[in-house]
């Protein structure tokens, strides 16, 4: 009897300890973030974008870009606001925008800018936001050849957001 319960015990704790973790949803994320738990977000943020959530992307991509855990990494921060942006997330595309005209990680290339602020202005946005966004996308203009801004508006034109 004794060698029973012992064999169920261990099978019990064995089970215990193998069973999957359930996966982190950007509430769990959130939660996180407001306890101040950052590297915890940051770690169900991996797990997120990795898996192709935009959000996520767009959220790890700005842990990486002020360096919230860890130091700054404009290259990761660049790529997760890419895969995002490709996506159709408008403040990883503003966020791009943001790492191409300052030149963090890559030549400073307003054109480049340009193009994602063209392309979130088309985006579903608040007047407010869009108002900004087209203001701040006029000005970057006045320092661009009308080439490249013809350039920037055709590639903007043929942008289409694919899920990953």
């Amino acid at each position: 009897m004794l060698s029973r319960v012992l064999v169920s015990l261990s099978l019990a704790i064995g089970l215990a300890f193998s069973a999957p973790a359930l996966a982190a949803t950007m509430d769990d994320v959130r939660k996180a973030i407001a306890e101040q738990r950052l590297f915890d977000a940051f770690q169900d943020l991996q797990d997120l974008a990795e898996g192709g959530d935009p959000v996520a992307q767009y959220e790890l991509a700005g842990f990486h870009h002020y360096g919230h855990v860890g130091p700054v990494n404009f290259d990761k921060a660049r790529l997760w606001y890419e895969r995002a942006a490709k996506q159709g997330n408008t403040d990883a595309m503003l966020g791009l925008a943001v790492i191409h005209v300052f030149g963090q990680g890559v030549p400073q290339d307003k054109r480049v800018a340009f193009r994602w602020m063209v392309i979130a202005g088309t985006q579903n946005m608040s007047p407010v936001d869009a108002e900004k966004v087209a203001s701040s996308r006029d000005h970057l203009a006045e320092g661009l050849t009308p080439q490249e801004i013809e350039a920037a508006l055709a590639e903007a034109r043929a942008f289409t957001p694919k899920p990953e």
